[in-house]
């Protein structure tokens, strides 16, 4: 039987491949690659259970400048957009949730307290806040009735 061991390309957190490492330079293993054909010649592959936590599309307004910040420092962190919102959206909640806040529209720090993380500081997309008038509840309207279908002209022939 000819040697079948092609290269095959996966992508690998960092902290685990430096997990795979260790037993390499301890030598318990000879390489990361072999630790891996081991360790899949041995596991059931049917019985993985995948789990993902569940998520949703949401569409917000946001201003072009904020828009294509994030796109920008997504690329270059190589991250998705959706990661650089939850981190800025994780850092806020707290103060969100504090009682030093009781509606959005007040102004707001752009800095994060010295206790929170350094990833939480302000970075290239942070804005200087706004403050915002508060606004007024807007009166509902009565939803418009069905427009009636309208009666078919015979065609011409």
């Amino acid at each position: 039987m000819a040697d079948d061991n092609h290269p095959f390309a996966i992508q690998l957190e960092v902290e685990f491949l430096d997990r795979l490492s260790e037993p390499v330079r301890e030598g318990k293993a000879r390489s990361v690659s072999e630790i891996i054909r081991t360790a899949l010649e041995r596991y059931n592959l049917e019985n993985v259970v995948v789990v993902r936590p569940s998520q949703v599309m949401i569409s917000v307004r946001l201003p072009a400048d904020i828009r294509s910040d994030l796109q920008r420092v997504a690329r270059e962190k190589h991250t998705s957009v959706g990661q650089l919102v939850r981190s800025a959206v994780e850092a806020f909640l707290p103060y969100l949730e504090s009682s030093s806040m009781d509606q959005l529209e007040m102004e707001m720090p752009t800095s994060i307290a010295p206790d929170e993380s350094a990833a939480a500081a302000p970075g290239p997309l942070a804005k200087r806040a706004r403050k915002k008038p508060p606004s007024k509840p807007k009166a509902r309207k009565a939803p418009r009735p069905a427009p009636k279908p309208a009666a078919k002209k015979k065609a011409k022939r």
